[in-house]
């Protein structure tokens, strides 16, 4: 105030003329002032930042993740949520005190009409005879459950036409919502490794391989109104058995780490189980903290933490063209040979022991691209194979499951089917991350608290946007080769994220871990050498079942 007083008794002191002289000089000296202060106090901040850089580095603080919500009771959610998709659809109706068990249906769609590439037929309609018969048909079972279901479908293409959207409207079953994000491909700019720009002119463009990201800021948007999300790629088909079947598996997974986190020495232990008399147990061949022959051991809460219900994508073999088909022609047809029988054969007496797998859950669909009425020898696999894959008794309502690949550090332990040198090459090491072996699943489905785990505490970077932090080199659309697979294929949660894959033994269970690739043109294009039936991989777990049973005896597989 003082000062103020001060610069005015000066202006009032002189003459006309030379106020504004006065002026300028009390305006740079004034600007000199800000500076000076702006000086001070950068060096202040950067004193504190360096003490607290000194600080951290003896007593580091732990992150703390940007949280999107804190009214979730995460330890019963599970619990929760499937008691609202197992209740029959008139319970629905009658129990006020409860609300309907809302589901959105996530669908990426690249593009309108197929291109030719592929195995596909340039110019045929992919949106009226291939996506939406999958997704009126998936939809469908839902509803008939009393679910609450609504569909936000995805666009690679420009503008989704009225009339088109008016189709999909008219199929869909009533008081289903609809929302479309149609030119969805966001804008990037190409850059190099080091971040810069990859030319001086570099101009921005279309980056089609962040389609598959997309569905990400929908999740985000939307993640208080629903109970479910389901995200898949558009020709992967989803009903209610495979939700219901990945909430009883997740619930199962869940208590078991409630078990172990109240037990006595903090695991959850397998009841009945079998004597163990090795004595000597595996080591790790690579980064993996357990050896590969574990059977029965007990599991900590963080390791089931780790644990989670599967997919594997199947197609059904199509002969309606009557010529011969690649993996049935020969006088040793490829599918009678698949790849490592000499060393793992299939047990097939599961079939006569717990059941035969379905093909009606995963792939009976009515749609002109697709084969009717398929059979249990017509599913086929071809995107993992048995050297990739091990088995394990899990505890609890778990049971007896496969463990699919994983990132060597994040194995939380299985006996794998190469164990004892099965495959009679002492340096063949098991298959981590293999891309033509991991399983790539298509999409993802999780409840709310699921998704806020991925987000909160098992994704580095977080599952959700924004994704600009380090663990994204500050512009995740920089990952160009593999991004479909990392976004939507599900490779981001079992690479990144530490999650395990399993697949249960149970065969009721795993058809309804099976998800039907309708486009099927996979058989047809992909070598012979790939593809195995599912019904005989299944025997092939078995087999690997029971020489981990006969490890426990101390005997040595043959």
């Amino acid at each position: 105030a003082e000062l103020i007083n001060t610069m005015a008794s000066a202006m009032a002191s002189v003459t006309a003329s030379d106020r504004p002289r006065l002026w300028q000089s009390m305006m740079i000296w004034a600007a000199l002032l800000c500076c000076l202060l702006c000086v001070l106090f950068s060096h202040a901040q950067y004193e504190y930042q360096e003490q607290a850089t000194v600080d951290d580095s003896i007593n580091p603080k732990p992150k703390v993740r940007r949280r999107l919500t804190d009214d979730v009771d995460h330890d019963m959610d599970l619990e929760h949520v499937l008691h609202l998709a197992t209740r029959t659809a008139e319970d629905t109706f009658t129990e006020d005190s409860l609300q309907p068990f809302r589901v959105l249906f996530i669908v990426t769609t690249l593009s309108e009409y197929d291109k030719g590439t592929r195995g596909t037929v340039n110019g045929a309609d992919r949106l009226k005879d291939l996506v939406l018969p999958l997704l009126v048909d998936g939809v469908e079972s839902m509803v008939q459950r009393g679910w609450s279901v609504d569909v936000y479908l995805i666009c690679g293409f420009e503008e989704l036409k009225e009339s088109r959207m008016l189709m999909i409207q008219n199929a869909l079953p009533d008081g289903v919502g609809l929302e479309v994000w149609d030119d969805a491909i966001p804008y990037y700019y190409e850059k190099k490794f080091n971040q810069q720009l990859k030319r001086p002119d570099q101009a921005i463009e279309y980056a089609p391989h962040g389609l598959s990201r997309q569905h990400r800021f929908v999740v985000r948007d939307k993640l208080m109104e629903y109970d479910f999300f389901v995200a898949f790629e558009d020709d992967i088909r989803i009903t209610a058995d495979h939700v219901i079947n990945f909430l009883e598996m997740s619930t199962q997974i869940d208590r078991m780490r409630r078990a172990a986190e109240h037990s006595p020495d903090g695991k959850a232990h397998v009841e009945g189980a079998v004597e163990d008399d090795r004595t000597v147990r595996g080591k790790s061949m690579d980064k993996a903290t357990v050896g590969n022959d574990l059977v029965q051991d007990p599991m900590t809460a963080d390791e089931l933490k780790r644990l989670w219900p599967g997919f594997v994508r199947a197609e059904v073999l199509d002969t309606r063209d009557g010529q011969p088909h690649p993996l049935l022609d020969g006088q040793t047809p490829a599918l009678d040979n698949f790849k490592w029988k000499q060393f793992v054969p299939a047990s097939m007496g599961y079939e006569q022991s717990f059941g035969t797998v379905d093909p009606n859950v995963c792939c009976d669909l009515d749609s002109p691209r697709t084969p009717p009425n398929p059979t249990k020898d017509d599913l086929v696999l071809w995107e993992t194979d048995i050297s990739a894959t091990g088995v394990r008794h899990y505890p609890g309502d778990i049971g007896w499951a496969a463990a699919m690949p994983v990132e060597d550090r994040a194995d939380v332990g299985s006996y794998w089917s190469g164990e004892g040198n099965v495959y009679n090459d002492p340096s063949f090491k098991r298959p981590r991350r293999v891309d033509s072996l991991l399983g790539q699943q298509a999409g993802w489905m999780a409840t709310r608290s699921q998704v806020l785990y991925f987000h909160e505490h098992a994704c580095p970077g977080g599952f959700l946007p924004h994704f600009d932090g380090k663990d994204w080199y500050h512009d995740s659309l920089q990952t160009r080769n593999g991004a479909v697979e990392f976004w939507s294929g599900g490779y981001q949660l079992f690479g990144r994220c530490f999650l395990n894959r399993i697949l249960s033994l149970d065969p009721a269970r795993f058809s309804r871990q099976i998800l039907y690739h309708s486009s099927n043109n996979k058989q047809k294009t992909k070598g012979r050498d790939k593809f195995i039936r599912l019904s005989q991989f299944l025997g092939q777990l078995y087999t690997v079942k029971e020489r981990a049973l006969t490890s426990l005896q101390g005997d040595t597989v043959e």
